[in-house]
């Protein structure tokens, strides 16, 4: 969970260089009539024309194209969290003829992007998301116009369709799809309208490093799924000084900022009894009060790295608790 979570998934770690490619295979496939620029955080990007084979490195691009019924000529896997496709439950719609690509050597040390591997697929168009740091993508754009996170924290699932609207040319299509995505949760608000003024969090323990890491930033794309349902960051950790990313990672002794009415948390490398081992896990409000919600990696990523199909697949995981802390 370091790569999807520290960091647009709280990444621990990260690193390296990438080696330069090129490719104008893909060019005759891509109409000259139109240009748009998107606005990310290595500086505008420019596409031309409709793009048709896109590359999605990123879990959420990878959800956003298939909402838009486009298939990823490449996808980032999902590694051993996923099925044997390297893919989350909610996106079995990906085509057996998508390349899997591997980002896992991404998180070690003298890692790198798989540049030769995405090279060999001829992208128009590559997609980033869900990364600590662009530092080792920036070969990306060599390849391909690129478009990366437009901030250093989780974009919302909404700015993403946004995004792919325009780029795609079907900004009504994007406005369709939001509304469905927004029907979902304002469902759930109608159901449940005890959420409202309520409290919650997304967290995580990772077991080998024996920390803590908490979403913080209210405006965070995960953060913002609570928000919608009507859930909010709870103020102490909002005012925090150690918030990076959006996010805070802290030792096991401050388990006390958990103080939300709702805790979603992933025991990484451990299970809900190591958790209850913790100091203080088992006096915590959500604990006591029935609005502890420990899931699985799936589940949470679902949050944390939010789409309109992962959204409803984590929120209804979480339901029983969604309903004691709307009692």
């Amino acid at each position: 969970m370091k790569r999807t979570f520290l960091g647009c998934v709280l990444a621990l770690t990260t690193a390296s260089a990438l080696v330069a490619c090129s490719s104008g295979a893909a060019d005759d496939s891509v109409s000259e009539s139109r240009t748009i620029t998107v606005d990310t955080i290595a500086g505008p990007t420019e596409v031309t024309g409709t793009p048709s084979r896109i590359v999605a490195f990123g879990q959420q691009w990878v959800d956003a194209l298939l909402e838009f019924d486009v298939q990823p000529v490449g996808y980032v896997s999902a590694g051993s969290n996923g099925n044997e496709r390297g893919l989350y439950p909610w996106q079995t719609e990906v085509a057996d003829d998508s390349v899997m690509l591997d980002a896992s050597a991404v998180d070690q040390v003298g890692g790198a992007v798989p540049t030769e591997e995405i090279a060999a697929l001829q992208p128009d168009l590559i997609l980033v998301s869900g990364i600590p740091s662009i530092d080792p993508y920036r070969g990306l754009s060599d390849i391909a116009p690129t478009i990366f996170p437009k901030a250093e924290k989780v974009e919302t699932w909404e700015s993403q369709i946004e995004t792919l609207g325009r780029v795609l040319d079907r900004e009504d299509d994007a406005s369709r799809i939001i509304e469905e995505g927004r029907e979902f949760t304002d469902g759930i608000v109608a159901d449940l309208p005890g959420l409202n003024g309520k409290t919650a969090v997304l967290s995580q323990f990772i077991f080998s490093t024996q920390q803590l890491a908490v979403v913080a930033d209210p405006e965070d794309g995960a953060a913002q799924i609570f928000d919608s349902i009507g859930l909010s960051v709870p103020e102490g950790l909002v005012n925090s000084p150690d918030i990076s990313h959006g996010r805070i990672v802290l030792s096991p002794e401050r388990l006390d900022v958990l103080t939300a009415d709702l805790v979603v948390m992933l025991p990484n490398g451990g299970t809900r009894d190591d958790l209850e081992k913790l100091p203080g896990f088992t006096r915590l409000p959500a604990a006591t009060g029935g609005g502890l919600a420990v899931v699985d990696y799936a589940t949470v990523v679902g949050i944390n790295l939010p789409s309109k199909a992962s959204v409803e697949f984590s929120l209804n995981k979480i339901r029983p608790q969604l309903e004691v802390v709307a009692s």
